[in-house]
């Protein structure tokens, strides 16, 4: 595997043998940020070899639309930044408004301070960082704006920020705080990808999955990304992944309900597949008639009590169900908000999933469609554009489940944040599509706690308040395990050791990231068995051996 292999897939090397145009050779587009990615970095090569150490062009703004190449930018940069020796790690710390504001007094500066400090010797990477600048004097994103500055400063040898947004908000970022201004001199714009590099992404992407599209499946694909690309806020290539996805959703449940298939057609997608037409013909995503939710939970470890509750809440809407075809009162608001309260990695998402898919099994709902959003996709900058961003993205979640992570952070900013707006739209929206959307507000314990408190009212609308506990430390060895297995890596038993030392250590911290540090974990030990065995010649067995050095050295 060369050492930048899969950079558009998002995976962060951590060996020196880096070379910048094979990493752009990956990427298709994006002529415009590469240039600037070039002369950047030869501006850093030119201070480097005179002694000049100008901490200053390091950082930067990144402007566009979700989707355009960001983040796998920010990738790069810090794996330049690692190789160059003008930091010390590859690492890149992805954080969001709500990683750095607090709810209280006092609580954000702390709060932005340690998520800076892991991103020390590496790169800090805010997305939609305008949503700092909140509403009004007293929102407390201003304080986290400071505390960044301040840190920015005092760490100036072992730090780089980049601040990643849509353009037309980002715009205002540097204005709000001088500091910040001086501090940051490089802005890149991120443009829109082109229909034909959509079309050359979506191919790669299905090729990848080992399929196929047919002519008219192809005409059907662009025609979707010419109408699609003209939206404002247009996803790019994760509009791209939504619709290679959802087609293959729709394939899959064509081909059976027509039960005799042949072999070849498993990997052609058609034109019927991606035409998104909401019919009850079409509209078929993942439906299976005979649907198990045993057997889904047999496949997910842990959460016995949420599996418990979910269980109950199935058969509360079949008693609901077989009530109202025998004309019976039924509450059928009762199904439309719930909450999922736990540490992240636990397992929130998955079972929104699983919800999705019980209500579409069950025809409550006409799709099994889940989307995820969270402040950012929510809360505009400007008076009155709250309302219309949230109002577009219900529309989008309708007939489905929307899901809104760290849901507390709605009201983040006080009584005049526009986060009221979004929630006053939310409530608004739900009671007018009572039979089209179920809301799912997902968030940590305490502060999900605290958001209820803060709503008068709206406990009552909840129909289940769920506790996600964390994993057991015997759990998270079996998910680690599995995590490793499926990626063909054996772990030896100093190994096995030493991962469960590391899980016991950190399933102490507050905010445990539970199946997510597990994750994270066995990349971080994948990369640097790379980069011990790239050290020296190896054989096939030693490509899949975990060992106790690839997990200790992680910090």
């Amino acid at each position: 595997m060369s050492c930048n292999e899969n950079y558009a897939n998002g995976v962060i090397k951590s060996n020196k043998n880096f070379n910048l145009e094979d990493a752009f050779s990956e990427l298709i587009g994006l002529d415009s940020v590469k240039n600037i990615i070039r002369e950047w970095k030869d501006m850093l090569e030119v201070q480097k070899d005179t002694g000049i150490n100008n901490t200053m062009t390091r950082h930067m703004i990144f402007k566009g639309n979700p989707g355009t190449g960001k983040t796998t930018m920010a990738r790069i940069v810090a794996d330049i930044l690692y190789n160059m020796n003008i930091l010390k790690t590859n690492k890149l710390v992805e954080v969001t408004r709500a990683d750095l504001v607090a709810e209280y007094i006092g609580q954000t500066a702390p709060k932005t301070r340690k998520v800076i400090e892991s991103a020390l010797d590496g790169v800090l990477f805010i997305d939609e960082a305008y949503s700092l600048l909140g509403v009004g004097e007293n929102d407390f994103g201003k304080e986290a704006i400071d505390e960044l500055v301040k840190m920015m400063y005092d760490n100036r040898d072992r730090l780089v920020v980049i601040l990643a947004g849509y353009g037309d908000e980002m715009n205002n970022v540097l204005d709000s705080n001088a500091g910040l201004k001086s501090i940051i001199s490089n802005i890149i714009e991120f443009p829109d990808y082109t229909v034909d590099e959509l079309m050359q992404i979506a191919q790669e992407m299905y090729s990848e999955k080992k399929y196929e599209l047919d002519e008219a499946a192809t005409d059907a694909l662009r025609s979707k990304l010419e109408a699609a690309s003209h939206e404002e806020h247009f996803g790019n290539v994760r509009y791209v992944r939504n619709l290679m996805e959802a087609s293959i959703r729709k394939q899959n449940s064509r081909l059976k309900k027509k039960k005799d298939y042949l072999p070849s057609e498993l990997d052609i997608i058609l034109a019927k597949d991606i035409d998104a037409q909401l019919t009850d013909d079409i509209n078929t995503q993942m439906k299976e008639t005979e649907f198990d939710l045993e057997e889904v939970f047999r496949k997910i470890i842990g959460l016995d009590r949420v599996k418990e509750i979910i269980r109950a809440w199935k058969l509360g809407q079949e008693i609901q169900k077989k009530r109202k075809e025998n004309d019976f009162l039924v509450d059928e608001t009762i199904t439309m908000l719930m909450m999922f309260k736990g540490n992240p990695g636990t397992g929130k998402t998955t079972m929104a999933r699983i919800v999705a898919d019980i209500l579409y099994n069950m025809n409550i709902l006409k799709t099994n469609k889940l989307v995820e959003v969270d402040r950012s996709d929510l809360v505009a900058g400007y008076v009155g554009q709250t309302a219309l961003k949230t109002r577009k993205v219900i529309e989008s979640a309708l007939d489905g489940v929307l899901f809104i992570d760290e849901a507390y952070s709605l009201l983040a900013g006080g009584e005049n944040d526009f986060g009221i707006e979004a929630i006053s739209e939310l409530f608004k929206m739900m009671y007018e599509n009572w039979d089209r959307l179920v809301v799912i507000l997902a968030g940590y314990g305490k502060e999900m706690d605290d958001f209820l408190d803060k709503n008068d009212g709206l406990k009552a609308k909840i129909s289940n308040i769920i506790e996600f506990p964390d994993y057991t430390v015997d759990e998270l060895m079996q998910i680690a395990q599995e995590m490793y297995s499926a990626q063909k890596y054996e772990l030896d038993e100093e190994a096995i050791d030493a991962l469960r030392s590391k899980l016991e250590t950190a399933s102490h911290e507050e905010h445990f990231g539970n199946g997510r540090y597990v994750r994270n974990l066995m990349e971080a030990s994948i990369s640097r068995q790379a980069l011990r065995l790239s050290k020296k010649e190896v054989g096939k067995e030693e490509l899949t051996k975990i060992i106790a050095e690839d997990i200790n050295g992680i910090s």
